[in-house]
């Protein structure tokens, strides 16, 4: 039997508390239930299925029984394995979970984590989690938008599932699609791609990509298909490079700096940081940068600037494969110019829409932004990543943010400078 993801969340125990040694064959306190931490928009109301919500047992994909039984399963480590030179071929093989893979269940050292601000995958929910050797520490960065460091061998684990029946949101049947592994080596990091088997008991490392058709029910009762494309090893590079090296998304404070999943009520940061996980002394967590959560809480204007950094900053950064077109959307970024207001493109085409401006202060339907990420054609769409479906609650949050910015008379402005200096007070 499924339960809500809520019900789940206020029975799942601190999964950091693996690092001090907990017996991988313990019981967690939702005794023998499953436990893929996600991250979704619904832990504090919202019916869509994209930034932060508590578990969900990804086990029962078809409705018919929780798959927990353990009885069959051979021994299993009480730590993941971390120190194979090669990829391993089934995800199985790390150990990173204890009991049915599907249900995700972290084994010792293996800390499920969340963000403020997720990327939106085509309505995917995301169980996300660290897998560190024995003894190891994540190293914080005060700087909100760059990443934390974590040691050589550790391994961060990002897993894509999705809700079949959205009559019923976060109660399931889920099917799991893919699971990405970002391994810290000494030469830097390495992306490897694991594909879910339809019995949904294994996934298998996959290089080339595929796509996935699934059939869902949407909140209207009607049955459709979705197609969701895994993307090839090479393209985890379109997000994830900066400065030709690969880099990790949301392992920065102002993402990790919120409440738990595991411990409602409890900061992730304070609660790793008494469990021995990050090296030296944060201190206040209150007084850490902390990104508004789009659509949750925050204000509009805090929470546009956090959803497109969450979905945008990747790129539009110093370093990033759109930074040299100088729209810079990481959340920090202060100058108006710099964010598009009242910024020209750099190249005319069909992604402009034949519109002048990137942000054009109180008018959304003339600006660029909104209408790339209205489209779905790969020479128009914003972001680039394969999605195949427009993130309407986003376009939503960005049109309303552009729409109460005071209106500027952007050909008044200096466009030409570097510095934005003329970019006139658009928010």
């Amino acid at each position: 039997m499924q339960l809500p993801l809520r019900a789940l969340l206020l029975t799942l125990a601190f999964t950091g508390a693996a690092c001090s040694g907990s017996s991988s064959d313990e019981p967690s306190a939702a005794g023998s239930g499953a436990a893929l931490a996600a991250d979704t928009a619904t832990d504090e109301g919202s019916a869509d299925a994209n930034g932060d919500t508590a578990t969900a047992d990804a086990g029962d994909t078809s409705g018919s029984g929780s798959g927990a039984d353990t009885s069959e399963l051979p021994p299993q480590p009480d730590r993941p394995r971390l120190d194979s030179p090669t990829p391993l071929r089934k995800l199985s093989e790390y150990a990173f979970f204890v009991g049915p893979l599907r249900d995700m269940r972290p084994n010792n050292g293996v800390i499920g984590y969340s963000v403020n601000a997720p990327l939106w995958s085509d309505n995917a929910y995301k169980g996300r989690y660290i897998a560190m050797p024995e003894g190891g520490q994540l190293t914080p960065v005060t700087d909100g938008d760059e990443d934390w460091q974590l040691p050589v061998g550790s391994i961060v684990i990002k897993t894509f599932y999705f809700d079949l029946d959205r009559t019923t949101p976060d109660e399931g049947p889920y099917r799991i699609n893919e699971t990405r592994l970002l391994f810290v080596t000494a030469r830097g990091i390495v992306a490897e791609t694991y594909l879910w088997n339809d019995e949904q008991t294994e996934a298998v490392r996959f290089v080339a990509g595929t796509r996935i058709n699934m059939q869902v029910i949407g909140a209207d009762g009607s049955s459709a298909n979705q197609e969701y494309v895994v993307p090839n090893k090479n393209q985890c590079a379109n997000c994830h490079s900066r400065s030709d090296k690969l880099h990790m998304l949301g392992l920065t404070t102002a993402q990790l700096n919120r409440e738990s999943l595991e411990e409602p009520g409890r900061n992730q940061l304070e609660l790793w940081q008494s469990a021995g996980m990050i090296a030296g002394d944060l201190g206040d967590a209150a007084l850490l940068p902390a990104y508004d959560k789009p659509f949750v809480s925050g204000s509009l204007d805090g929470q546009a600037r956090a959803y497109l950094h969450g979905n945008c900053s990747h790129c539009h950064r110093t370093g990033g494969d759109a930074g040299v077109t100088g729209l810079w959307l990481l959340a920090s970024v202060t100058d108006d110019y710099r964010l598009g207001i009242c910024k020209g493109p750099v190249a005319a085409g069909a992604g402009t829409g034949s519109l002048h401006y990137d942000i054009l202060p109180g008018f959304p339907e003339r600006s660029i932004m909104p209408f790339r990420m209205s489209s779905v054609d790969p020479e128009i769409k914003m972001p680039e990543i394969p999605n195949l479906i427009a993130d309407q609650q986003g376009l939503a949050l960005i049109e309303s943010w552009i729409a109460a910015m005071p209106p500027v008379a952007c050909n008044e402005v200096n466009e030409g400078s570097a510095a934005g200096s003329g970019a006139g007070s658009g928010q």
